[in-house]
């Protein structure tokens, strides 16, 4: 009851910070940009409302809540505060897939570091050698329990960075970092990159837009017929799968890495899976506003049957928690790792154009199915639980080591041996 109480309260405090966000942000705001705002809101609310697979939106009170939203835009003094207006409105919902995409950004903010939640606290995994955060002295392993005055907590960070970094972004942020039973201020600069106008609204990680040029898989093939697959992301096509996985036809045992996966189509995480199964199955139901519909795996070839084990952590998102709660739930895989983030349901971008500038488009993500697992669970909110809990300690991260794939390819040639291995020690 205490921890719900206080990721409860984390909740509201970022919402609050949605409203009220510094003004240290890079745009500035006359009254021509806060009639521009009420229009954008308008047009935001109207498609959520219309839009949004609860009709009732969760009992909300949408008109009530939008003319609070409004009356924040008209007292904002800069864009950023206004973003937020329209952001908070949104992130009452409380849903994954239902945010706001301002317009379009020609500069991009870098901090130099990626952080995300290892069970419930939040450590810094990767650290740029020349970078803001470096050069600040911030260090791989840092446990990091607020930004900018407000909780890091497991539940809201991502949302909260999101926000901070991508949508109006900090000139610096003040980072609390945790040592030793006291708490020392780091403060990150932003280096600005001038870049052509893009959006930002495919962001889960601290600066996981930084990876979008890399290829979207690595295959590792370890000795004795271990075969190690590492994929960033879903959002390709499904053709590029099925070439992906026929060097795998004849391992022995297959480690599959979903970490940091944030999902994207559905149809090429669905194809995947069925090279995994030899039986047509419903694997969720999408409930929209209007009707229910089944998402069938169906068997294709080449068809892999040695032992798999998958890898997930607290960014493992959408299709992936997707895939790994399947193949869970068919006992068909070993999931190993942290909870995943809970991201789950089904969504469509909504697009506008507020003025002649194509610079001012925007948008909103909308979540318009529920995604209801075929045991009846929603992961939404929730996230998937592994069967082996492996999380890396301080010293893990600060020696760049990764216990959890240690741990999965132990027990990939302990299964391929007919034998078991000791549990991961979280």
């Amino acid at each position: 009851m205490l921890l719900q109480s206080f990721l409860n309260f984390s909740r509201r405090a970022l919402f609050v910070f949605l409203l009220v966000s510094c003004s240290t942000s890079y745009s500035a705001s006359n009254k021509a940009e806060r009639r521009r705002a009420e229009e954008v809101l308008n047009l935001v609310s109207k498609d959520v409302q219309n839009n949004f697979y609860d009709p009732t939106l969760k009992g909300l009170d949408w008109s009530a809540l939008t003319e609070q939203a409004r009356q924040r835009i008209r007292s904002a003094e800069e864009l950023g505060e206004m973003n937020g207006a329209i952001s908070g409105l949104l992130y009452q919902l409380h849903d994954s897939h239902t945010v706001f995409i301002p317009q379009k950004r020609k500069i991009k903010a870098v901090y130099g570091f990626k952080a995300k939640p290892f069970a419930n606290n939040i450590f810094v995994y990767q650290l740029d050698k020349d970078g803001p955060a470096a050069k600040a002295g911030l260090q791989l392993g840092d446990q990091i329990v607020g930004v900018n005055n407000i909780n890091a907590v497991r539940d809201t960070f991502f949302d909260m960075m999101r926000y901070l970094t991508a949508l109006d972004p900090r000139v610096e942020l003040d980072l609390e970092i945790s040592q030793q039973g006291s708490i020392h201020l780091v403060k990150v600069p932003a280096t600005v990159i001038p870049q052509p106008p893009q959006y930002f609204f495919s962001y889960i990680e601290t600066g996981h837009d930084s990876d979008a040029g890399k290829k979207f898989y690595d295959v590792k093939n370890y000795s004795d017929g271990i075969l190690y697959l590492h994929i960033r992301t879903f959002m390709v096509p499904p053709i590029e799968i099925g070439g992906l996985t026929k060097p795998f036809k004849d391992s022995k045992t297959v480690v599959l890495d979903l970490r940091g996966n944030g999902g994207g189509d559905q149809q090429t995480m669905v194809d995947l899976m069925g090279q995994f199964t030899g039986e047509t199955f419903d694997m969720a139901q999408s409930v929209s506003r209007k009707k229910s519909e089944s998402l069938r795996v169906k068997p294709l070839s080449p068809r892999l049957t040695s032992p798999l084990f998958i890898l997930v952590d607290s960014a493992s998102a959408s299709a992936s928690e997707m895939f790994a709660r399947s193949m869970q739930i068919h006992k068909r895989a070993v999931v190993i790792g942290d909870r995943t983030s809970g991201r789950v349901n089904a969504a469509r971008f909504f697009w506008h154009n507020s003025g002649p500038d194509e610079d001012v488009e925007f948008g909103t993500e909308i979540a318009v199915s529920k995604v209801v697992m075929e045991d009846g669970q929603v992961l939404e909110n929730r996230g998937l639980t592994p069967d082996e809990l492996c999380l890396p300690t301080q010293p893990d991260l600060r020696g760049e080591k990764d216990p959890c794939l240690d741990h999965a390819l132990a027990m990939a040639r302990a299964a391929k041996d007919g034998q078991r291995v000791p549990a991961a020690n979280p």
